[in-house]
């Protein structure tokens, strides 16, 4: 039959064992937890861009020249500039072009980037680029 006398001076020895253990494993869970939703922030700002996009060229595809009111690149920067409120503060740069022009059976082409600083520890990334595009025919 064991002695009791030996499992209760194991189980004190292993007490510093269980804390050390912590001690080294706790930094990696916090930094991969930071990691995640650092990179939840950043799909975010990126779906949100994808959205305004999509209506930006939405909207120029609809006020062409041949409408009543001609769209011009601020235009378009307005109606994309309200979907963007996950975005860095001057962290977001949207372009329009159009080829070869603004009227009907061209296309127009939003592209939106999007610069994420990051503050992730031991990592050489300063910043995160994200950008989206869409295009589609002018109607009108």
């Amino acid at each position: 039959m064991p002695n009791v006398g030996t499992k209760v001076r194991t189980r004190k020895n292993q007490r510093g064992a269980a804390m050390l253990e912590m001690a080294l494993i706790l930094p990696i869970y916090f930094l991969l937890v930071y990691g995640i939703i650092e990179l939840c922030f950043v799909m975010f700002g990126y779906c949100n861009a994808t959205y305004a996009c999509r209506l930006a060229v939405r909207y120029a595809q609809i006020h062409g020249t041949g409408s009543t009111y001609q769209c011009t690149t601020t235009d378009v920067s307005n109606v994309a500039a309200p979907f963007l409120w996950g975005a860095p503060k001057n962290g977001a740069t949207i372009s329009t072009t159009w080829s070869p022009d603004n009227n009907p059976g061209s296309t127009v082409t939003v592209k939106i980037s999007l610069v994420y600083p990051t503050a992730i520890p031991f990592s050489k990334m300063s910043q995160i680029n994200v950008g989206a595009s869409a295009s589609a025919t002018i109607l009108q």
